[in-house]
């Protein structure tokens, strides 16, 4: 445990001692805060400037799920573009064959951030959100929001060689966002076109509120999860 403690102490320093990385994850924090209290503020701005009763009102929800998985998007993407930072150095190979092992760079470079990234997210859902969030549904929509941006960790780190291409997989990775919008703007015949991102399935359960839903959304996930993390382990060897 102590090697392990050792390496993912090493690792979140390495991320803030690169200053893009350390502005990425304080970004986070900022993004909270501007949904919370910007967000509300430009809805009364609206309203008085158009003569309307509510025009953002009832898009709260959506900002509120983009808070759930902004945050752990991009703690998520600093650490892929670290262990890409690595794997271009080849430390990657070095610190798999030390006491940490394989098994050990996986859970420094990948599950502590995921764990760290839910706990983010669900208290940014619980300080930050300008929906009322039941805890059961707030810890549900994090551990969902903290998989789905693992599973774009895995996707941007295992079709990346290096940062420059991480960047502009990371570009791409981010329209998968982008499901979560779907079921809020477009109707149901042509919503389900966008069933294989997880993101709008996520979304999809939290509108409802229908825990029909949440079969859906994690088969998804995992498929993702699943379909990525082979391509991950065959890389890091």
């Amino acid at each position: 445990m102590k090697p392990l403690l050792h390496s993912f102490s090493m690792f979140v320093r390495q991320i803030f001692k690169d200053s893009m990385l350390a502005v990425i994850c304080i970004s986070t924090v900022l993004s909270a805060v501007l949904i919370r209290f910007g967000i509300p503020r430009l809805e009364l701005f609206l309203c008085s400037r158009f003569d309307r009763i509510s025009i953002l009102a009832d898009y709260y929800l959506l900002f509120d799920l983009l808070l759930a998985l902004l945050a752990p998007y991009m703690l998520c993407f600093a650490s892929s573009m670290m262990m890409l930072t690595e794997y271009d150095e080849e430390i990657t190979g070095y610190l798999a064959v030390t006491p940490v092992g394989k098994q050990g760079y996986i859970l420094s470079r990948l599950v502590f951030p995921s764990v760290i990234a839910f706990v983010v997210s669900a208290v940014f859902l619980h300080w930050f959100s300008l929906t009322v969030w039941p805890i059961g549904w707030l810890v549900l929509a994090s551990a969902l929001s903290c998989a789905v941006s693992t599973a774009l960790a895995l996707l941007l780190f295992s079709l990346s060689h290096n940062r420059v291409e991480g960047m502009a997989v990371g570009k791409l990775s981010g329209l998968v966002m982008l499901g979560l919008a779907v079921p809020f703007f477009l109707p149901a015949s042509i919503a389900y076109l966008f069933a294989p991102l997880p993101s709008f399935w996520l979304a999809k359960l939290c509108i409802t509120r229908n825990l029909l839903f949440l079969f859906p959304s994690l088969s998804c996930t995992l498929i993702w999860l699943w379909s990525l993390s082979w391509k991950f382990s065959r890389k890091i060897r």
